[in-house]
């Protein structure tokens, strides 16, 4: 809130201090009388584009996203995860000797990240796949992949979650299964050796129930979570409690994101790479990971201010960005990093927004007000951006791409929305210039 009290100062202080003309500034020597003044301006134009992404990249992320919820404006969305298992690393029980199997468990750890109201009960689903998990042929699995399963579910279990706590998601899994495995673990069959585990049990899909309270969680997938295990005894022996870990196939693991936007302004937007202009979608633009979409931020009219002298100069720009405050809550948290990529007229990037001192991609800077969410909102400065895009014209005009992190899209669904121009919270261009006049 201090820094941003103490940008706006420096502006306003910025006009009066030149709004005078400066005789003695060597701007412009080069004509025989001349005069500076420098101008703050915030009405630049800013016209503002959502586009949604063909497809997202959610294979070997080491994340299981599993739930469903419900943005104010956007719509539902969801997303369940795919899984296949390796046999044990080792198993050491003597072949000789009597197992007995206790139970076969499918344990979740928490990652930390979730979206949607924690303080309902949750149920998840749990199908057996009838085929195995291939990658395409380019290697990789998209969020928009799916994979055969069997609808009869063969684990549920119904809870209390706690993301923020060092807690297991505890699934059981048929007894039935859980003996099978046992026993060809037992008995050293060739069909659990590495290369043919799969054709005996091809992996699992665990999805939410949709009709318990949404929310959409983050789990761990390694060796320790999202793992399936084998919990046995040896018969007649005390104390002797067994178990052994089919680990998650991190390599095939993935995730399939769903976004129903039934009754949405996005409603007439089901296509892949569709464009929509802010005045379609209420005077708004929007980023919005897993489902992939960002914005991008055009400047058409940026070269008018070279008509107001014979040379104009930018000193600095900032580009300022409030998210609106009814799309975002203690379940749904503005995202700690946004970020500005430059493209040319294809939409295809060039290069980044960095820092001030160009080396590091510029991350916007979040001002937070806890009392008023009206005087919450991201800067970034593009003051470099739009020194090189003054008098650009045509095929070397560029435009700005307002974007996630690529794990954001990948491995989360956070969210943000905000206002074009004419919206409640308008996006605003501030530019401050120097005017060279000759008399």
């Amino acid at each position: 809130m201090y820094r941003s009290n103490f940008i706006f100062c420096f502006l306003a202080f910025c006009i009066f201090l030149f709004s005078c003309y400066d005789t003695n500034n060597t701007f412009g020597e080069k004509l025989v009388t001349s005069a500076i003044r420098s101008v703050v301006i915030d009405t630049s134009t800013v016209l503002v584009t959502s586009v949604v992404i063909d497809s997202l990249e959610t294979s070997e992320k080491g994340v299981a996203l599993v739930g469903h919820y419900t943005h104010p404006i956007w719509g539902t969305v969801s997303a369940h995860s795919y899984v296949a298992f390796s046999p044990p690393a080792s198993y050491s029980t003597d072949v000789d000797a009597k197992v007995i199997l206790d139970s076969l468990m499918l344990e979740l750890d928490y990652q930390g990240y979730f979206i949607g109201d924690t303080l309902f009960q949750q149920q998840f689903n749990v199908y057996q796949l009838m085929e195995k998990i291939a990658l395409n042929d380019n290697g990789y699995l998209y969020n928009t992949n799916t994979v055969a399963y069997n609808p009869d579910r063969i684990g549920t279990t119904t809870f209390w979650p706690r993301p923020t706590r060092n807690e297991k998601v505890e699934i059981r899994l048929p007894d039935e299964l859980g003996e099978d495995l046992l026993e060809r673990i037992h008995n050293r069959d060739q069909s659990v050796s590495k290369d043919r585990f799969e054709d005996i049990f091809k992996g699992i899909m665990i999805e939410a129930e949709n009709s318990i309270n949404p929310a959409l969680f983050a789990f761990g997938v390694n060796d320790t979570s999202a793992c399936m295990k084998i919990y046995y005894h040896i018969r007649d022996e005390l104390e002797n409690s067994q178990e052994v870990i089919l680990s998650p196939k991190s390599s095939t693991q993935f995730n399939h994101f769903a976004h129903d936007r039934s009754g949405t302004l996005l409603e007439p937007y089901v296509e892949k790479n569709v464009e929509v202009a802010s005045a379609l979608l209420g005077n708004r633009g929007f980023l919005f990971g897993g489902i992939g979409w960002y914005a991008r931020l055009e400047f058409p009219y940026l070269n008018n201010l070279m008509q107001q002298g014979e040379e104009i100069a930018i000193e600095q720009a900032y580009l300022k960005i409030s998210p609106q405050p009814d799309t975002y809550s203690n379940f749904n948290a503005l995202p700690d990093s946004i970020f500005l990529y430059i493209t040319d007229e294809n939409n295809v990037i060039t290069d980044a927004v960095t820092d001030y001192l160009g080396e590091q991609v510029q991350s916007a800077t979040l001002i937070e007000d806890d009392t008023f969410r009206e005087n919450t909102y991201y800067y970034f400065d593009v003051t470099s951006f739009m020194q090189q895009e003054l008098g650009a014209f045509g095929m070397y005009k560029h435009s700005l791409q307002l974007v996630f992190s690529s794990n954001d899209y990948t491995n989360t669904f956070r969210n943000l929305t905000f206002s074009d121009q004419n919206g409640s919270s308008p996006i605003t261009l501030q530019i401050i210039y120097k005017i060279y006049e000759s008399y």
